[in-house]
């Protein structure tokens, strides 16, 4: 058994033993602690160098451990300064929050549950400049201490960079849905995207077209094929835009027109990915449509107008040339329109054309035309005529179906039509020339008393030619003084004493001689001219019946006829007392002829006229008596001195009991209402003395003389003795 050494040899033992363990630890651990430590320094080194912040806190105390250099360039404070430091005196974002999350997961870590890492944004702000970090956390036990690693990493210009990318995507997403025009982005004729605008034109919910195939767009399977063929192959042999307006249906099935445009985004493989712009162009269709029907149609009646049936004529034409047939022209004119109008307004008189348009072409075949040439007249195009004779049964039947009541505003309206006919080839082989002469027969059935028809001739061609030269003269005649006065002899019936004489016009044309009033005044009241006409015969009848009294040393009356017009002018007073005044006659020494016509046109404005005539004087007769619209109320009421016997029934007298008794009527008639008589056209003695036996009062004829130039009436007003 071993006994102790000494003391001291102890101590050496000793400390040999742990010089040799020191040297064996060295020699052992030294080199492994070594690399360690390298690894160490390699690592802080590593993680000064990265521009990510990494800070390491304890937790729960949320205490600053340990940081990397970018944590203290951040903060602008050595990190050696901020170890230690609580965490939520840093500012780096919502650090209460960090640190609840970090103590939640402290306490899995305790409990040795597993532990999430965590990502969040934050922000901080230094120097007046604000940076946007993406944090990563995560919590770890360390000798059983608990521990957080915290990395921030600096996102500031990507949110930047972001931001900038969504504010553009929001601007092109606001501008796509709020487009006026329908986008959408379709694949193999699919629909993978569109905006909100595609879905309200063609009536479809929000999303409710995405995955749908564009058949939708398309009326019938024929469009869906026909225009997706064309589209394409223009789009793939192109690379270019396409763009077409077609009709399309919304989901209702409702037809608009639509404006499509397209782009591929291969050019090679077209139908795969395309672009296409749908605009809704339905309302400007429509108003092109109604335009350019408008340009051909009537806009009252929706009847062809002159253009389109100028053209449908002489496709007729080209047509009967072939066929060997005729083509009939007819103007219709529905008579007394005016008064319709003037009694009942405009618009039921529009009704009454629409009505009247209707008829029309309810009595026409399918190859005719009807037109509306323009206020109450209408033009009818027949085609494929044979004879004449069916035109004229046709005008007949369509007049008796005209005549037939139109019901308007529910009021009973009933009408008459003249009309003119005019046929290819008699009477021409153009729209101008057939229209002319359909014109020309359509006023000769107004001549004729309206209500009936008139076929073309060449001596109506005569009559408008001569109506034309009388037309283009007149104005010319009134400058030239090409006018005359020629004075028929007014005789007193029992003494055959000469009183006077009536005024009547002659134009004495230069190329067609003498022209009778008869020929021109229908043409001078169609003009306006018949006023400023009847005031040149006022003051040369007064100046001549003036020149008599000079001449003959005796007064004698003369008569002058007032048109209508001159009475509706309203001046005719101061025009009479301007004639009168320039002249010297005196008012008894002239006679105004009214015509019945006159007297009943606005009754109380002519009354008021005639009293200040006869208040002047001046003497007052009534023309053409008992051819109008005879009344012994408007005798009453207007005071005129005498009634003249219109010739129709002084002609005959003698041979025509009916026309004796008239003139017996007439004349008993007017002595009873105290005024005098003058029978007009007296060409015979046997005419003479039955109107002496009557008791008539003056009379004028051929009997006594024809109407004379003013040199030769007073000839005659010599030879009386007077």
């Amino acid at each position: 058994m071993a006994t102790p050494s000494d003391p001291d040899d102890w101590e050496l033992r000793k400390g040999q033993i742990v010089g040799l363990g020191e040297r064996s630890f060295r020699k052992s651990y030294y080199p492994q602690l070594r690399q360690n430590l390298d690894r160490l320094q390699r690592f802080r080194l590593l993680l000064d160098r990265t521009t990510d912040i990494v800070v390491m806190l304890s937790v729960p105390e949320g205490k600053v451990v340990d940081g990397n250099e970018a944590f203290g360039v951040l903060l602008g404070e050595p990190v050696e300064a901020l170890i230690g430091r609580d965490f939520a005196s840093l500012g780096l974002g919502d650090t209460a929050r960090i640190l609840e999350i970090l103590s939640e997961d402290a306490c899995s870590a305790a409990r040795d549950r597993p532990v999430d890492s965590h990502s969040m944004l934050t922000e901080f702000s230094r120097d007046g400049r604000t940076m946007c970090f993406d944090l990563s956390l995560r919590t770890t036990l360390l000798d059983n201490e608990c521990y957080c690693v915290l990395v921030a990493r600096d996102v500031t210009e990507r949110q930047h960079a972001h931001a900038m990318v969504a504010a553009l995507l929001a601007e092109k997403e606001a501008l796509l849905e709020n487009a006026l025009v329908g986008i959408v982005h379709t694949r193999e004729r699919r629909i993978v995207a569109c905006n909100r605008r595609i879905e309200e034109i063609f009536g479809y919910p929000p999303g409710g077209m995405i995955g749908l195939s564009t058949r939708i767009f398309y009326p019938t399977d024929y469009d869906f094929s026909s225009v997706g063929e064309e589209a394409y192959r223009s789009l793939g042999e192109s690379g270019k835009q396409f763009s077409v307006t077609l009709q399309m249906q919304r989901v209702d099935g409702t037809p608009i027109w639509c404006e499509l445009s397209g782009r591929a985004l291969d050019s090679e493989s077209p139908v795969s990915d395309s672009i296409w712009v749908i605009s809704d162009v339905t309302e400007r269709h429509d108003a092109e449509e109604r335009a350019r029907f408008l340009a051909y149609h009537d806009v009252l009646t929706s009847l062809p107008n002159p253009q389109l049936f100028q053209d449908r004529l002489q496709q007729a034409v080209a047509f009967a040339v072939r066929a060997g047939t005729k083509v009939a022209l007819l103007l219709i004119d529905i008579d007394r329109f005016k008064a319709i109008n003037d009694v009942l307004g405009h618009e039921v008189g529009d009704r009454l054309l629409v009505e009247v348009a209707r008829r029309i072409e309810q009595n026409t075949r399918a190859t005719d035309t009807v037109c509306r040439q323009g206020g109450d007249e209408y033009l009818l195009l027949l085609t494929n005529v044979s004879e004449p004779d069916a035109i004229a049964t046709y005008a007949a039947e369509l007049m008796a179906n005209l005549a037939e009541p139109f019901s308007v505003d529910h009021q009973e309206l009933t009408i008459s039509v003249s009309v003119g006919v005019a046929i290819y080839p008699e009477d021409g082989a153009d729209y101008g020339t057939l229209l002319k002469k359909a014109d020309m027969a359509m006023y000769r059935s107004k001549e004729s008393g309206r209500n009936t028809y008139r076929f073309f001739n060449e001596e109506m061609n005569d009559d408008a030619v001569a109506q034309v030269t009388l037309f283009s003269g007149l104005r010319r005649a009134l400058d030239a003084r090409q006018f005359v006065l020629h004075y028929q002899p007014q005789l007193e019936m029992g003494s055959g004493r000469l009183l006077g004489a009536e005024a009547l016009i002659r134009w004495n044309h230069p190329d067609l001689g003498l022209v009778y009033p008869g020929r021109f005044i229908p043409v001078a009241e169609e003009t306006g001219l018949i006023a400023e006409i009847g005031d040149w015969v006022l003051h040369e009848a007064c100046a001549e019946a003036v020149e008599w009294r000079r001449v003959l040393g005796q007064d004698l009356a003369v008569a002058v006829n007032l048109s209508a017009l001159q009475f509706k002018r309203g001046d005719i007073e101061k025009t009479v007392a301007e004639a009168l005044e320039a002249t010297g006659l005196d008012p008894s020494m002239l006679e105004l002829e009214l015509t019945e016509s006159i007297l009943i046109r606005d009754t109380e404005s002519i009354l008021a006229a005639v009293k200040r005539l006869k208040l002047m004087g001046i003497r007052l007769s009534i023309d053409d008596f008992g051819t109008g619209y005879s009344s012994l109320s408007y005798l009453k009421r207007f005071e005129v001195d005498k009634l003249k016997i219109d010739q129709s029934f002084v002609r005959d007298l003698a041979h025509n009991p009916e026309d004796a008794a008239i003139v017996r009527a007439i004349i008993q008639m007017a002595h009873s209402l105290g005024l005098k008589t003058i029978a007009e056209g007296v060409e015979n003695k046997e005419v003479l003395d039955l109107l002496r036996l009557y008791r008539c009062d003056e009379a004028q004829g051929y009997h006594f003389a024809r109407p004379l130039p003013a040199d030769r009436f007073l000839a005659f007003a010599a030879e009386r003795g007077i």
